[in-house]
């Protein structure tokens, strides 16, 4: 009964987008559209309250129940389990654009209706690919316990991180949809709609790379929060190019609403097309044909769509756009460029059927920190004139500190941090002439960046010896139980100033009795995870700041 409810909900759905773009003389049809929704966002919401309440009772006679529950698992996560396989996920996604397009609906001015046409089509093809996956098939027997997920996924973060991944996916098909009604004329109108829904994607999607990269570092047992794996890079591309586009508004909106989306479902094509399987830590190892070729379709079709609009607009007329300034297109070609980057990189492995090395990442991330510290620099091009020399001694007086914080002295690495370092320098010696709206996400940035260099390149590797007799080692000058050590696989220990890992599993015998136990030291690590938050949660409070204000 599941699937044939998620098949109805996809037929509604088209319905709707085919009603949507009927000519305006029909208005007693237009009408039935909002019901024809109604009817299809509740029998999805009703699938997956049905998927829920049968992992929540261990109805292991369901395939997936079967394959991601366990009687011992805690309840959290037999909820959360619903994401864990790709049934569960393309559900998610589901109800997600389900409850999203209430907010397509209530739109308001000329055309919204082909609006809602775009995104019910696009929520038509997410319920067909949920039905093509069949989520709620059953099984001849009824097992008496099932598989559960892995201890990786019983993880509060994992709990977390693909719901905000999908928000944002979802806010981009309404981003995507709004391509239906822009044009010259009314550009000013929607402008303001069009930066709303690219913040609210903006946001999401930093939270959900956020909360994954938390995930990953504590979880997978390898104690790193990125691995510049192909669905990651997925991921952080359109959030970059976003990140662009909020800078800087002044190219074409066909392209600012369709890009973002169009490569997300890029990342949805690695993900789910099997074609990463050997690649990828979070690909599916079976893909499936149909949503393959559904996704194909769709990404040509809107590459075809953008190419006929570029080529229809005639670029002499005046669009009525707003002036901005230099740096600001600046900042956008040099976010695009950087993103263009990860994604060639990301696409090489398909290409050339050859890994693309952590070496080409490390690379053209430096030069994306280099230009950034550069680009902050020449923003506060008067102050640097004045206080060029006191930059420069602050900058040197924290790097120190940092040497002697990490007992680092690899030099490359170190200017490269003196350098990202200069900006912050720059507006210490300055006394922050700005608006704190524009010093604090830059700061979080430069923090990250930071935390990123001497997590991954001022770390150090070593090995602790321990006796038989003893009951505790010392690893770093950190006293750890014994019994400690065999509990997990990785044990992290997080100081103020660094990470202490010890790769449990690594632990080796001595012939002449004792352990060989080998740890890894990141240095500032800490400064990664606030420069994140900072980045994220500072433009969320600004954006509900301004909302609060413009309502007093």
């Amino acid at each position: 009964m599941g699937n044939q409810i998620l098949l109805f909900a996809a037929i509604l759905s088209g319905a709707c987008s085919i009603l949507s773009f009927m000519p305006t003389s029909f208005k007693p049809i237009k009408k039935t559209i909002p019901i024809l929704w109604c009817l299809s966002a509740i029998m999805i919401i009703f699938a997956v309250v049905l998927m829920i309440a049968l992992q929540i009772l261990c109805k292991f006679q369901y395939q997936y129940v079967y394959d991601h529950i366990s009687k011992d698992m805690g309840l959290i996560y037999k909820v959360s389990a619903l994401w864990s396989g790709q049934e569960g996920s393309f559900l998610l996604w589901a109800l997600i654009m389900g409850i999203m397009s209430f907010f397509v609906l209530r739109m308001k001015g000329d055309n919204t209706y082909k609006a809602f046409g775009i995104y019910s089509a696009i929520s038509s093809c997410v319920y067909i690919m949920c039905f093509n996956v069949h989520p709620f098939n059953r099984m001849n027997i009824i097992p008496l316990d099932g598989l559960g997920i892995t201890e990786a996924l019983k993880n509060p973060w994992m709990v977390i991180h693909p719901p905000l991944v999908f928000i944002a996916y979802s806010a981009m098909a309404v981003l995507f949809s709004l391509s239906a009604i822009i044009s010259k004329k009314n550009f000013i109108g929607y402008n303001n709609r069009i930066a709303t829904w690219l913040r609210i994607s903006w946001i999401f999607l930093g939270l959900g790379i956020l909360s994954g990269s938390i995930w990953a570092y504590r979880a997978l047992g390898w104690g790193g929060y990125w691995a510049w794996d192909p669905i990651e890079n997925a991921a952080l591309v359109p959030w970059l190019i976003i990140c662009g586009f909020l800078h800087y508004q002044a190219c074409s909106q066909n392209l600012i609403c369709v890009l973002p989306f169009s490569i997300s479902c890029f990342g949805v094509f690695l993900a789910r097309s099997g074609i990463l399987k050997d690649q990828s830590a979070h690909a599916y190892s079976e893909g499936n044909v149909i949503v393959t070729g559904m996704v194909i379709c769709f990404m040509l079709g809107t590459l075809l769509f953008y190419i006929l609009k570029i080529c229809k607009r005639k670029r002499k007329e005046h669009t009525g756009r707003p002036s901005l300034s230099n740096m600001k297109k600046l900042i956008f070609y040099f976010m695009s460029g950087y993103a263009v980057l990860i994604f060639i990189g990301t696409i090489a492995p398909i290409i050339l059927n050859m890994e693309t090395p952590i070496t080409y990442y490390t690379a053209i991330s430096a030069v994306f920190a280099l230009a950034y510290s550069i680009l902050l620099l020449l923003r506060d091009i008067e102050w640097l004139k004045k206080r060029s020399v006191l930059m420069v001694f602050i900058s040197t007086i924290l790097v120190i500190g940092i040497m002697a914080l990490t007992g680092s002295n690899k030099f490359i690495w170190l200017m490269l941090i003196w350098i990202c370092l200069m900006p912050l320098s720059l507006w210490l010696a300055s006394g922050f002439p700005k608006s704190w709206k524009f010093y604090l996400p830059h700061l979080g940035v430069l923090l990250l960046i930071v935390g990123a260099i001497g997590s991954s390149s001022l770390c150090g590797k070593a090995v602790a010896v321990t006796t038989l007799d003893s009951s505790q080692v010392i690893v770093a000058g950190i006293e750890i139980p014994l019994s400690e050590l065999s509990k997990k696989d990785i044990l992290i220990k997080s100081l103020p100033t660094q990470d202490l890992i010890i790769q449990c599993s690594q632990i080796s015998t001595l012939p002449q009795g004792g352990f060989l136990i080998p740890y890894e030291i990141k240095p500032l690590i800490i400064l990664f995870w606030i420069g994140g938050i900072a980045v994220i949660s500072t433009s969320l409070s600004f954006i509900i700041w301004d909302r609060f204000t413009i309502r007093q």
